[in-house]
C-alpha cells in the first residue's frame, strides 16, 4: 500500500486569498492611474493643437480633438513596439533569475546539475603511465554576466586542442544558459571536481591546471553567484584548502580576477605555477556583458597558450598584450598581472613544454 503523502500549508487561514485579493486590487490601482494620466495627457494634447489652430474657425475642436488623438497615437502603441522599462530605476547588480531559462531553483535543474556532474567527471580519461599527463578545470564563478562562461570555453577549446587536455578536462560554469548542460561552478561542484582529478592522476608525475574566471574584490575572495541561490564565495585559503585535500602536487592556478594577485601568496609552493590577472591592489579589465573574454584569459589563452610553445612564454605574450590592449583603451591604473614559479615546478614546465611541442609536430607524447 502506498504511504500517504500529505501537503501541509503552514500559512494562516485566509492567508492566500488575502494575497491573491491584495495583488488583483494593486493591479486594478494601476489600471486605473494608467488610464488617469492617459486621459490627461490627451486632454493636454486637445487643448495644445486647439491654441495652434487660427481661432473662430468652424469645426476647430474636432480638428483639435483629431489632432489631440494623433499625438497621444505612439503613447497608445508604444509598449507593443519598443521597451517601456522605467529609465529611472537601475536593474540590481544580484538580480533574480533570468526569465528566459529555467530558474536554477527548479527541480528539473537541481536533478540534472548532479548528473551533468557525475557525468563530467566519470567521462575523464585516465593518465597514462610514464607520460606526464596535463588535465584542465575551468570555473566560471559569475553568473550575472556571461564573458566569464565565454572565456572558460574558449580557455578549455585552446587547452584541448593545443596542450592535449581533450578528455581531460572539466568546465564547472555558472551561467543560466547551461543549467541543463554544464555542471555548476560552486565551492563544492570544485572539491568534488579536484577530489575526483586528483584520484585519477598520477599525482607523482601529472599535472592539474585550474583555472578561475569571475568577478574579485579587495579582499581577495572570487564571487560565485548563480540568482536566485545562495552561493559561498572563493577565497584563496579555502581554494588552496581544497586542492591540498585533493592530493593534487603539481598545480598551475590561473585566476582572472580583479585584485587577483592576493591568492599568489597563499597558493604559492615549490610545486606550483600561480598567473594572476592583476596585482593584489589593482582591478583587471574585459568584464561586461558585451566582452567576449577577459583581457588577460584573452590574452594568456587564445594568444600565449594557443602560439607558444613554452608555458612561461605564454605569460610573456599576455602580459605584453594586456599592456597594449590597456594603453590603447586608456585603462587606468594598468593592471599588472602576476606570476609566481615554484623552484620544482620550474623544471616540471620544462616537461610540458616538450611534450606540447611533440604534440603539435605530431609525435607520440
Amino acid at each position: 500500500m502506498p504511504a500517504k503523502v500529505t501537503i501541509r500549508n503552514s500559512a494562516k487561514p485566509g492567508y492566500a486569498v488575502y494575497k491573491l485579493a491584495e495583488g488583483e486590487s494593486r493591479q486594478k490601482g494601476g489600471v486605473v492611474f494608467d488610464g488617469l494620466m492617459f486621459a490627461w495627457v490627451f486632454a493636454l494634447s486637445v487643448r495644445s493643437v486647439a491654441v495652434a489652430l487660427p481661432p473662430a474657425r468652424p469645426g476647430s475642436w474636432w480638428r483639435a480633438l483629431a489632432g489631440g488623438l494623433v499625438l497621444v497615437a505612439p503613447i497608445w502603441f508604444a509598449s507593443s513596439i519598443a521597451p517601456n522599462n522605467t529609465w529611472w530605476i537601475q536593474p540590481s547588480a544580484s538580480g533574480e533569475a533570468d526569465p528566459r531559462y529555467p530558474s536554477p531553483a527548479s527541480e528539473p535543474v537541481l536533478a540534472a546539475q548532479q548528473r551533468l556532474l557525475d557525468e563530467a567527471l566519470s567521462g575523464l580519461d585516465d593518465e597514462r603511465p610514464g607520460a606526464t599527463d596535463l588535465y584542465f578545470l575551468g570555473f566560471a564563478g559569475d553568473a550575472r554576466e556571461d564573458v566569464f562562461r565565454k572565456d572558460v570555453l574558449a580557455a578549455q577549446k585552446v587547452m584541448d586542442e593545443r596542450w592535449g587536455t581533450a578528455g581531460r578536462s572539466v568546465a564547472l560554469i555558472n551561467n543560466p544558459r547551461t543549467l541543463l548542460e554544464a555542471p555548476a561552478a560552486t565551492v563544492t561542484n570544485l572539491r568534488e571536481a579536484l577530489n575526483e582529478i586528483g584520484a585519477t592522476i598520477d599525482t607523482e608525475q601529472d599535472v592539474v591546471m585550474v583555472y578561475l574566471a569571475s568577478h574579485g574584490d579587495k579582499r581577495h575572495v572570487l564571487d560565485v553567484t548563480l540568482p536566485p541561490l545562495e552561493l559561498a564565495p572563493l577565497t584563496a585559503p579555502a581554494l588552496k584548502g581544497l586542492l591540498d585535500a585533493s592530493g593534487i602536487k603539481w598545480r598551475i592556478v590561473v585566476v582572472s580576477a580583479c585584485y587577483s594577485g592576493g591568492f599568489v601568496d597563499v597558493l604559492k609552493d615549490d610545486y606550483t605555477l600561480v598567473l594572476t590577472a592583476s596585482s593584489a591592489g589593482r582591478a583587471s579589465f574585459g568584464c561586461g556583458h558585451r566582452s567576449d573574454a577577459t583581457f588577460f584569459g584573452e590574452a594568456l589563452f587564445q594568444h600565449g597558450l594557443a602560439e607558444s610553445e613554452s608555458m612561461l612564454g605564454a605569460f610573456d605574450v599576455a602580459r605584453a598584450r594586456v599592456a597594449e590592449r590597456e594603453k590603447a583603451g586608456g585603462f587606468k591604473p594598468p593592471s599588472d598581472p602576476q606570476i609566481y614559479v615554484g623552484p620544482a615546478m620550474a623544471d616540471k614546465l620544462k616537461e610540458l613544454d616538450r611534450g606540447n611541442a611533440a604534440l603539435r609536430n605530431g609525435r607520440s607524447v
